[in-house]
């Protein structure tokens, strides 16, 4: 194939070819141009002053070269394209910048960067492992028409924005074919380095859902590119497991996976040497058992939903199996499962993880992952051949959770799951795609709890107790202090628990209004301010508790509104934005089974509030819509109809 090359010499372009000519070469800005001077048969110069003429009275970016009197291109796949030290041309107020564009034409641009897309071909990553304890990541790329002179590591985290740069120190090129070159780039990453900057505010005892993506950029010698990110796809031959040493006591750990394009990503994870070294052991000699051991979770820091429920109905009201729940050490739920400790597992021990290659079962309130100290193909594989109760942690209203808890989304999720209605087990089978066989009306776990010794007498000593618990807003956890006292959500709730009105109800009746902000809304609580309603910080006491020991409840759109009515206590919705597309969409078919009447603004709300002080009984058409809709029983029996479930297992 013939050469064509292109050189800056005495900030003058060249363009040089062995025999073709290119007749009338010329640079183009709109319909003015400046002729090259020929040199010789088959070379040929512009200066930067000629193109700095050119470009005097227009505003453009990008300059065409052209050949013949139908203004022909040079196609750079037509020639063995060779590049001198340098492309690029200065002057006192404008670069020249001398390119290949995108469809393979050699062209010129003024004062902006080629587009390094234009030189990359593909890229294939190669190894992935530990060297001297650092990741050693081999990465191939093939450009086009240069050899690579830097290729930078990209890491970033997906969820905050967090990015890691690694600069190559090792990078081998080779011309392979004609305008095509092999780099082969090598980097290496300290693990502290790696956590320290992708997830600084990293904790142990968390279950981390951190994910990072691979990306890279590329800068040829002869000028500067823009820094376009190329993704890394994900490769076959890659083992998925990637550990090395983070500390004198702790293991770090790589999951690499593929993402839903095909691309490679990673988890990550810290292990204490000990957990590390009892995983490593039981990958070879730990065979899964026929067992009755039973491991149950919420999350990791939690026991204080359905989980902690029926944990405590099977170490008090059975013998068939042996329950063990998983917890982390620093949980200030702990002390809730104090009179059960032998059968508490801490979250990431040794005995966490010599569990999950023995058990058989699993009863789980979230994704069954969260049993997981971190992953790993083995411990999913493991997880995935127990048989799996999904507890669930509030009654299915009629947001679509099929890419969440769906059987579609994710087979592996869980094998049954226990609904609190026949109204739920249609819309878990219709939305969700479990068959009907897989899902089983028991009720919740803690419903049992909240039921117990429940009777109009109880209700009526809690009357002039009075809960707010809203739900929080998409997205509106993400402001600033500054930004949420603009919201609608804190205008309406402020002006409400400083209204004078309310203030004297309570003063007149001895009422005790809490005000409970939903946990993604805990970090504004200081921003709200009253002389007679206490706003309640999150972990002082749970939810459960609340809802137990309150007469009335005022919220908005939360689920905690189900669980209340199933008391036979009052509920009151207050709905000042429901004009929201997202919150339309919801009560639009939600309706039917919301226990409580519906209030705009706070004038309504406010002799509501006042009438279910002196009655907070539920009343009759709320009663059917409970019984109907939400939950039939009116018992303490539902850990005994879960329990039923998990024998037929």
């Amino acid at each position: 194939m013939e050469k064509l090359t292109l050189y800056i010499e005495q900030n003058e372009l060249i363009i040089h070819t062995e025999k073709t000519d290119l007749p009338h070469l010329r640079v183009c800005l709109g319909d003015q141009s400046k002729f090259f001077k020929k040199l010789a048969t088959t070379t040929w110069s512009i200066s930067a002053e000629q193109l700095l003429l050119l470009c005097a009275k227009e505003n453009r970016t990008r300059l065409f070269i052209y050949y013949t009197d139908n203004r022909q291109e040079i196609d750079g796949t037509k020639f063995d394209v060779e590049f001198g030290q340098s492309l690029t041309l200065t002057s006192k107020k404008s670069i020249f910048y001398t390119y290949i564009s995108l469809d393979n034409k050699i062209r010129m641009s003024i004062n902006q960067k080629p587009s390094a897309r234009s030189y990359y071909l593909s890229n294939e990553p190669v190894t992935i492992n530990t060297v001297n304890n650092n990741i050693e990541f081999t990465l191939s790329i093939q450009s086009k028409f240069a050899p690579l002179l830097k290729a930078n590591l990209l890491l970033l985290n997906r969820q905050e924005g967090y990015t890691l740069e690694i600069i190559d120190t090792q990078i081998d090129s080779i011309k392979i074919q004609p305008n095509i070159y092999q780099n082969q780039c090598v980097f290496h990453i300290p693990p502290k380095l790696f956590f320290e900057t992708l997830r600084p505010s990293f904790n142990y005892n968390e279950f981390d859902t951190t994910l990072v993506d691979f990306y890279f950029t590329i800068q040829i010698k002869q000028g500067s590119l823009t820094k376009y990110k190329f993704r890394i796809p994900f490769s076959e031959t890659f083992e998925t497991e990637v550990w090395c040493s983070y500390s004198d006591e702790k293991m770090a750990s790589l999951f690499l996976y593929q993402t839903i394009n095909g691309n490679l990503s990673t988890r990550i994870a810290l292990l204490s040497n000990e957990s590390y070294r009892e995983y490593q052991s039981l990958l070879n000699t730990a065979e899964m058992k026929d067992n009755n051991i039973v491991l149950v979770c919420e999350y990791p820091y939690k026991a204080q939903d359905n989980g902690f429920y029926f944990f405590r109905y099977l170490m008090t009201k059975q013998n068939k199996f042996i329950p063990y729940y998983i917890i982390t050490d620093d949980s200030k739920d702990l002390k809730k499962l104090k009179p059960y400790m032998d059968h508490v597992v801490i979250f990431k021990s040794k005995e966490h993880i010599r569990l999950l290659f023995e058990a058989t079962y699993l009863m789980h309130t979230h994704a069954s992952n969260y049993v997981l100290p971190f992953f790993s193909n083995e411990l999913e594989a493991k997880k995935n051949a127990m048989k799996k109760i999904f507890l669930q942690h509030g009654i299915t209203a009629t947001k679509n959770m099929e890419p969440f808890y769906g059987r579609k989304t994710n087979p592996k999720l869980t094998d049954k799951i226990v609904v609190s209605s026949q109204r739920e087990l249609q819309q878990i089978h219709e939305q969700l795609y479990y068959p009907l066989e897989d899902i089983k009306i028991t009720g919740l776990a803690r419903f049992d709890d909240l039921l117990k010794k429940t009777n109009l007498i109880k209700n009526c000593l809690f009357k002039r107790k009075i809960l707010i618990m809203p739900s929080w807003r998409n997205d509106q956890d993400k402001l600033t202090n500054e930004e949420f006292q603009q919201t609608t959500f804190f205008g309406y709730y402020s002006d409400l628990i400083s209204d004078p009105a309310l203030e004297k109800l309570v003063k007149e009746n001895g009422l005790t209004i809490n005000f409970y902000l939903h946990n993604n809304f805990q970090k504004y609580k200081d921003l709200f301010h009253s002389n007679f309603v206490n706003i309640l910080n999150a972990g002082d006491q749970t939810v459960h508790h609340l809802l137990k020991k309150h007469g009335v409840l005022i919220t908005d759109y939360s689920s905690v509104g189900l669980d209340f009515a199933i008391q036979r206590r009052k509920v009151l919705y207050f709905q000042f934005d429901n004009n929201q597309r997202e919150i339309k969409e919801n009560l639009k078919s939600n309706h039917l089974f919301l226990p409580g009447p519906i209030f705009a603004t706070k004038e309504q709300l406010l002799p509501a509030i006042q009438k279910a002080t002196e009655d907070n009984r539920l009343e009759t058409a709320y009663v059917d819509i409970v019984k109907t809709q939400l939950y039939p029983y009116y018992d303490s029996n539902a850990c005994q109809r879960i329990f039923q479930v998990l024998e037929e297992l």
